[in-house]
């Protein structure tokens, strides 16, 4: 067990922390608004203020507005249904057919899923009092939304876009990490690339980083999206490097492309690396990389088809162009996304 969280991450840590001290203010703040009003279930209102806390800002905000929506359409539904329910009929049959008609329509539109807290709060209340019943859960579910979305901003926030960015630049990290390990491994015999254990990282943070994204609001959504696809499409040309570095094949012999090959490795982490950090690209890396790759085929044009190692070295410098390629795409992308933020 104590192992287990020494391996938990910062980030993890932290989330855990935010989302505790949150949780507890909002559950104190619920307890307190509900006692205050008296009309007001505590129960329902702590229990929708905590709920609806998210990692982000973005988040909690998103999940207010599925709260709303469901406040709005279990109301409506529940007292559609028990109106329409013939006198007599027992809570059980009338619990039924109300959860019933919210369950279809909660599957049809997933926003409804907390459409049944209504729907059961009127079907357990007195059937003569439906309008008042439904008013009070609605005004609790949204009462514990709206406290939820407070803390949320107010304490301790993390934005969607900050959190985001950090998990992207851990990404590109990640990248050149992978990318370096391919490439020593495709020049220096008996190293074999750590593959398992750099994607492991890479999906972690990419993973975190589009949940990330997708809690974003009020920010351009589509140029993230691009990014990390662009990040996707870099990672994708090393793992070609990286089938490389496992044939059976001996590493590179040639001496020349050793050089080279190693320069572009340089070069790529370097670019990967700046943007990681924030810094502003030159495009001198990019050039010595063309540079290289234009000497590696030279030397490939020059070495016959049949001798030694002839598949390996096409094979890398097929790979190499395509880490050039989807890393400048990646770069310009880069490039805009600082223009727009006036970096």
């Amino acid at each position: 067990m104590p192992d287990r969280l020494f391996r938990i991450s910062r980030d993890t840590w932290r989330d855990a922390s935010r989302l505790g001290v949150q949780s507890g203010v909002a559950a104190a703040v619920a307890y307190v608004g509900a006692i205050t009003l008296g009309d007001l279930e505590a129960f329902l209102v702590i229990m929708m203020a905590v709920t609806s806390l998210q990692r982000t800002v973005g988040g909690t905000i998103g999940q207010a507005l599925m709260r709303m929506q469901s406040a709005l359409a279990g109301s409506l539904l529940g007292l559609l249904c028990l109106v329409l329910l013939p006198e007599g009929w027992g809570t059980a049959v009338a619990l039924a057919g109300a959860l019933c008609v919210v369950g279809v329509a909660s599957v049809l539109q997933p926003a409804w899923q907390l459409a049944v807290v209504p729907a059961v709060g009127m079907s357990l209340g007195d059937r003569g009092d439906l309008l008042q019943t439904a008013l009070v859960s609605t005004a609790g579910i949204l009462m514990g939304a709206a406290i939820g979305t407070l803390v949320s901003l107010l304490v301790w926030p993390d934005r969607a876009e900050a959190r985001f960015d950090r998990h992207y630049r851990r990404a590109l990290k990640a990248t050149a990490t992978r990318l370096s390990d391919a490439v020593q491994a495709t020049v220096e015999e008996g190293r074999t690339p750590r593959v398992a254990e750099h994607v492991s990282a890479w999906n972690e943070a990419v993973w975190l980083a589009q949940e990330a994204l997708e809690e974003s609001r009020f920010v351009d959504r589509g140029l993230m999206q691009r990014r990390l696809d662009a990040l996707r499409d870099l990672h994708e040309s090393v793992a070609i490097l990286d089938r490389a570095a496992e044939a059976e094949s001996p590493p590179m012999s040639v001496e020349s492309m050793v050089g080279e090959v190693s320069a572009l490795r340089r070069n790529a982490c370097a670019v990967l690396t700046g943007m990681a950090e924030g810094r502003r690209q030159k495009d001198e890396r990019i050039k010595a990389m063309d540079a290289a790759l234009e000497h590696l085929r030279q030397v490939l044009k020059n070495e016959s088809p049949t001798a030694k190692g002839h598949e390996l070295h096409s094979a890398v410098a097929f790979g190499l162009r395509e880490v050039r390629r989807t890393l400048a795409a990646l770069a310009e992308l880069e490039a805009g996304w600082r223009e727009r933020d006036g970096a």
